[in-house]
């Protein structure tokens, strides 16, 4: 079995960029929630549109037939954008922590 060269690097920015945009709608609907009534219908309406991002790229990856390690390398990809994300903000809660 050989690893594709041009699979790892695709995977690792697709999967970049699927973090980037998951992330973004999760921080949208946490920020929306506090806000009186309509919160609690976009935060779920997101979270379905989040739900729905990931399950279409999986099904897109899959009716292309990427490879496993271009999978992985996108897993690679979502995780450091979410590391980042969360290091970023560490400090900006109350608790001091990012993970709670």
């Amino acid at each position: 079995m050989t690893i594709s060269l041009i699979a790892l690097p695709l995977g690792l920015v697709a999967g970049a960029a699927l973090g980037a945009v998951y992330l973004g709608l999760l921080w949208r609907a946490v920020r929306r929630l506090p806000q009186g009534r309509g919160g609690a219908r976009v935060f779920v309406g997101l979270a379905l549109a989040r739900a729905a991002l990931l399950i279409g790229t999986l099904a897109a990856a899959a009716a292309l037939g990427a490879p496993a390690e271009g999978l992985l390398a996108g897993l690679a990809g979502f995780a450091a954008v979410r590391l980042a994300a969360t290091r970023r903000l560490e400090g900006r809660t109350p608790e001091g922590s990012a993970w709670r």
